[in-house]
């Protein structure tokens, strides 16, 4: 198994085509659907599965893809030992859940590109306990994790238990808001209660419902869990249910600005928080991992921390 194998199947599996996948790779076709098959015979588990529509990945298949692009990430991570400001790496991943993406991942990406417009960001949307774990497996350079006090015991018992670094960097006092569409009765008061949303539907982004319980001292049952924020945003500007976040969900966010989301607070419910930063141990990372962590913690003090101060 060769390195050059694992970036042909993420290619394949990012083209959906071994001829557009070729191309790509400035290989042939032949050539490369025999170098997949090699490798699947090394492995003993088939990758994908073809048709003349092009090629999809078998449920082995998703486990080796994921498998590849962290030996893939790792293996430019050993090429990007830096000289001076050299850039040798092509690609960085981090992760931060999706609720918080809009207040840094615009200025992040838009930054980093002109500071670096040879290097790849990718930046991942992912619940606190998947950024953890895929942090332990080197998945990613950096990962942002948000925390109230209710789950700081428990996030830094996880972290105890994992090869990863992180700093803390304090958020203060967050508003919790309702989120619910501006069709809603609801949309023109100025404060809501509990009382007035309990024969409502929530809608739950992953397993938030959990911590809102805990805020609200009532159990919300039933919840409609979904695992993408936009999906969640769409869900509440069409009036299907409501759901509760810190205020910061509201910044840079188009569905605010166009009237169609109202955020309403509740009864001055809030929450103390902080921000976790993880990174790999600081001697091994990259000079460009450095300047992207320096560049994370500039943008959460601006652009997060000064929104609730």
């Amino acid at each position: 198994m060769r390195v050059e194998q694992l970036d042909q199947i993420v290619k394949i599996h990012e083209h959906g085509s071994l001829s557009k996948a070729a191309s790509a790779l400035f290989i042939s076709q032949p050539s490369l659907s025999v170098s997949v098959s090699r490798l699947e015979e090394e492995l003993g588990l088939k990758i994908f599965e073809r048709s003349n529509t092009g090629v999809a990945p078998t449920e082995q298949g998703e486990a080796a893809l994921a498998l590849a692009r962290t030996i893939l990430t790792l293996s430019e991570k050993i090429k990007g030992m830096m000289d001076g400001r050299k850039v040798l790496i092509r690609n960085l991943q981090m992760a931060i859940p999706g609720a918080f993406a809009n207040a840094i991942a615009p200025d992040l990406l838009v930054k980093f590109h002109e500071l670096y417009p040879e290097v790849n960001l990718h930046i991942h949307e992912a619940p606190y306990y998947e950024i953890v774990e895929n942090m332990d497996r080197g998945a990613y350079s950096i990962g942002v994790i948000p925390c109230g006090q209710d789950g700081k015991k428990d996030l830094l018992k996880q972290l105890n238990d994992v090869e990863i670094e992180w700093e803390i960097i304090s958020g203060g006092q967050a508003k919790l808001l309702l989120f619910l569409s501006s069709k809603n009765p609801l949309a023109d008061k100025e404060r809501i209660s509990f009382s007035d949303i309990k024969s409502m539907k929530m809608i739950s982004y992953k397993e938030n419902y959990i911590q809102t319980s805990r805020n609200l001292r009532c159990p919300l049952h039933k919840p409609i869990i979904v695992e993408d924020i936009e999906l969640l945003k769409r869900l509440i500007s069409a009036d299907f249910g409501f759901s509760i976040f810190p205020e910061i969900l509201a910044y840079n966010d188009l569905y605010m600005s166009s009237g169609r989301i109202k955020a309403i607070p509740m009864h001055e419910l809030s929450e103390q928080w902080d921000i976790f930063i993880l990174y790999s141990h600081h001697e091994s990372l990259s000079f460009i991992e450095r300047e992207l962590l320096a560049l994370v913690k500039e943008l959460i003090r601006d652009n997060l921390i000064s929104q609730i101060e």
